[in-house]
């Protein structure tokens, strides 16, 4: 048994195989598995349905599959859940890029990579948890929340543009155009998602054990042949939501599942959602790079440098 903490959720893993330790490396903590939030463990029925049909996968790895998965069920208790998600860091703000299996969700990533260099950080690039966070900052010892952030100051909330109404409250005849899309700041008046690394990071083991505030949600699709990449703005709630069940694990039971749902209307409501509908090419990051314009800090610093990518 050893004991990681992850989303500042302390967690006590019983494990058979020592597959799962090694990959929890970087989230193992000097704790006692009694002072821990939960604690999981797998059975050998667990274990073996995590396994295709074929058999393909060790038993090892299975159970890492089956603690995670029962991690992640859990964690609905923390107002927290797993998004099947690439989330990316820039300019203190997340990205979370999601997609069907083989659209070229990692592509796309290496994109931003090779754009902006150490300007940007992989959280995650397959499994991370995404935490609500009610206002102020969660303090790792307690798991509670706080009034204010480290140091003392106040945690700061985006708020709209003077001027600017809520985008949520638009018609869909009032939609807003293109240019206008991309600078309307969030409004997160209630509070935030937090998304953290996980061990749990894909087969380019892209990621770290970091946090960054949730701004924005890309949905990305391959383009037909000779269209041109193109960011749109989501505002229709049924189909994000449709789009968002594709990438969550959604519990059996009533009060876990009335509890991921709850989370999944905060979402709604605290960060923007887009399609990235694109091909693997440069082009792709230079339309997604728009996202970046969501939350109004740093917003000339962005400005300029779009101006720089897109010419």
């Amino acid at each position: 048994m050893f004991c990681i903490q992850i989303a500042e959720v302390l967690i006590a893993i019983e494990n058979r195989y020592a597959f799962t330790e090694r990959l929890c490396a970087d989230y193992i903590v000097d704790t006692s598995p009694d002072d821990c939030d939960i604690s999981v463990a797998a059975t050998p029925e667990e274990i073996a349905a995590e396994n295709d049909e074929k058999g393909s996968f060790s038993p090892a790895y299975c159970e890492s599959l089956a603690l995670y998965r029962k991690i992640c069920t859990r964690m609905l208790d923390f107002n927290a859940f797993l998004f099947h998600a690439a989330i990316i860091s820039y300019a203190e703000q997340g990205f979370a890029f999601t997609a069907k299996s083989g659209t070229g969700k990692s592509t796309h990533i290496a994109q931003w990579m090779r754009a902006l260099g150490e300007r940007v950080t992989v959280v995650n690039g397959d499994k991370p948890i995404l935490r609500w966070q009610s206002g102020g900052d969660i303090d790792a010892k307690t798991r509670e929340i706080t009034s204010e952030a480290p140091g003392g100051n106040a945690a700061k909330t985006p708020s709209a543009m003077p001027g600017e109404e809520n985008p949520r409250t638009r018609t869909p005849s009032a939609a807003p155009s293109d240019e206008e899309t991309a600078d309307i700041v969030c409004d997160q008046p209630a509070g935030r998602f937090i998304a953290y690394g996980t061990p749990y990071s894909g087969k380019e083991n892209w990621g770290r054990n970091t946090s960054v505030p949730l701004r924005a949600v890309c949905f990305i699709e391959r383009c037909e042949q000779g269209e041109a990449d193109c960011l749109t703005r989501l505002y229709d709630d049924r189909e994000i939501v449709s789009r968002i069940m594709n990438q969550i694990l959604m519990p059996k039971e009533p009060l876990l599942a009335a509890r991921q749902l709850d989370l999944l209307d905060k979402l709604l409501t605290s960060v923007t959602f887009y399609v990235l509908r694109c091909t693997p090419t440069p082009a792709a990051f230079e339309e997604a790079f728009k996202m970046t314009l969501c939350n109004n800090e740093n917003k000339r610093l962005r400005r300029d440098e779009r101006h720089q990518y897109e010419n």
